[in-house]
């Protein structure tokens, strides 16, 4: 029996990197993952791949940046399935750099919007359908730049602190519910993205390397294992916990 057989669980963000990484994880530890991002079709590609490897899931495309957008997702997902069991709100992006003096106040909500905010929307909901059914469990995608700072990024940093802050709240809250709460902290990940950056800029993708004890990149399955742990029974003793996810680099 696999360790998520038969818990249906959400994926916001899930059609590319992390996120898409995750759901098939998960299927693949046996859940019914629900897949929820803004981009209909690859939403759909990856509910395809997932089913044609054995998997079960649905794609259920909606913009989480979106407060009505979240409440009609979380609408058809009490409609359609009558519960959620776990969830991982794989949420957010940077939108640009530059010294803390030199950043726009409109990039600064706007980051805050994308990456706490959005996780927030989602939260409610979730720990509301959650509560309702007596437990369930959920992940939620910080950085390391929430547990450390990193020059020109003020904006990105203190969104994902503040996403720490929250997960821990919200653990506390939770936990006499039988409700999970915790956050991750990926370092470098190979991502899409960051093997777009690492073609453009090599320097600077030697130079983050050379930071990280392990010497290389985590792999997008690493954070899926991770998740797909922190989601099931193995995990059920942990919340308001940061899982740093990241080669050792925090360590130092």
């Amino acid at each position: 029996m696999a360790m998520l057989d038969g818990r249906i669980v959400l994926v916001a963000g899930a059609s590319s990197g992390m996120g898409r990484a995750t759901a098939e994880a998960l299927a693949r530890h046996g859940a019914h993952v629900l897949l929820a991002a803004r981009r209909a079709a690859l939403c759909e590609e990856v509910a395809a791949g997932i089913r044609s490897s054995g998997g079960e899931a649905t794609a259920l495309p909606a913009d989480v940046s979106d407060e009505a957008a979240v409440a009609a997702l979380f609408a058809t997902i009490e409609a359609r399935f009558g519960r959620l069991d776990g969830a991982f709100n794989n949420v957010g992006r940077t939108l640009g750099s530059s010294p803390l003096q030199d950043t726009p106040t409109a990039r600064l909500r706007q980051t805050l919007e994308i990456n706490l905010v959005a996780v927030f929307h989602c939260l409610r909901h979730e720990l509301r359908l959650m509560r309702a059914a007596g437990g369930g469990a959920i992940v939620n995608n910080s950085s390391i730049g929430g547990t450390r700072g990193f020059a020109n990024l003020s904006d990105y940093c203190a969104a994902k602190w503040g996403l720490i802050g929250m997960t821990k709240a919200a653990a506390l809250e939770n936990a006499p519910h039988g409700v999970r709460v915790n956050v991750i902290a990926p370092g470098l990940v190979a991502t899409e993205r960051f093997e777009q950056v690492r073609a453009e800029h090599p320097a600077v993708i030697a130079a983050r390397l050379a930071e990280v004890p392990m010497q290389r990149p985590g792999a997008m399955q690493d954070v899926g294992e991770t998740v797909a742990w922190l989601l099931g029974p193995g995990a059920n003793y942990l919340t308001g916990a940061v899982v740093p996810i990241d080669g050792g680099e925090c360590a130092r």
